[in-house]
C-alpha cells in the first residue's frame, strides 16, 4: 500500500496483541492440554449453534488469551518447508520470567507427551518448543540482556547452570554481529515504531 501523491502520512492507531483462535479437532483434549500442562484457566465455554467454544486465560485482565473451537480437519498436509511449524499457524509463543521456570516448562511438557521438545538460545531469548496434542508448534521463551542479528539459533542445554548458559549466551551474542545491549535495542527500533498502547 502507498501514499497517494500530496497524501499527509499518517502513523497507524495504537494497538495491542490480545488473544489467538486455533481451530481444533478434539477441542476437550486440546482444552484439557492447555489448562493441565500450561496452566490456562476456563473462562468461559459453550456452544454456538454447531461451534463449540473455550475461552482460556491466565491474566484476569484478559477475559481470554486463547480460544478453542471445533472444526479443523482431521488431516492437514505439512508444512512444506519445515515440517516443526503448523500448515497455518507458524507458531504460538508463551513469555517465562526465568531459566527455572523454563526447566520445569521442559519437564512438564515431557510428562504429559508433548512431541518434537526441543531447546535453543536466539541471542536475545532462551527456548522450549513443542507441539502440542495437535500438531500445533508452541515456544516458551525467556528474554535475555543481549541482541544479536536474528535469525540466531543455537541448541541450548538446559541440564547446565543458569551461570553457565548466561555466560555462554552473552559470548555468543558479543561475537556475533548486529551486538547490543536490548535495552539499547530498544530504543533504536522504537524510532522505527507508532507510539505504543497505553498501559
Amino acid at each position: 500500500m502507498t501514499q497517494e501523491a500530496g497524501a499527509t502520512a499518517k502513523s497507524p492507531p495504537m494497538l495491542k496483541f490480545s488473544h489467538i483462535g486455533l481451530v481444533a479437532t478434539d477441542v476437550d483434549m486440546m482444552a484439557r492440554f492447555y489448562v493441565d500442562v500450561l496452566g490456562f484457566a476456563i473462562t468461559d465455554q459453550g456452544d454456538f449453534g454447531d461451534l463449540k467454544v473455550v475461552f482460556m486465560s491466565r491474566d484476569p485482565e484478559d477475559h481470554h488469551q486463547i480460544v478453542l473451537t471445533n472444526g479443523r480437519p482431521v488431516h492437514l498436509p505439512r508444512n512444506t518447508i519445515n515440517p516443526k511449524f503448523g500448515p497455518v499457524i507458524q507458531q504460538i509463543s508463551f513469555k517465562m520470567p526465568s531459566l527455572a521456570d523454563l526447566r520445569d516448562m521442559k519437564n512438564r511438557l515431557e510428562a504429559s507427551g508433548a512431541t518434537e521438545i526441543t531447546a535453543a538460545t536466539h541471542g536475545n531469548a532462551w527456548s522450549v518448543y513443542a507441539h502440542d496434542p495437535e500438531g500445533n508448534y508452541i515456544e516458551f521463551f525467556v528474554d535475555t540482556d543481549w541482541y544479536a542479528d536474528q535469525p540466531f539459533y543455537v541448541p541450548l542445554d538446559l541440564n547446565k547452570s543458569d551461570e553457565e548458559i548466561i555466560r555462554e549466551t552473552e559470548d555468543m551474542c558479543r561475537s556475533s554481529p548486529g551486538f547490543k545491549s536490548i535495552r539499547q535495542w530498544r530504543v533504536d527500533i522504537a524510532k522505527v515504531m507508532p507510539p505504543p498502547f497505553p498501559e
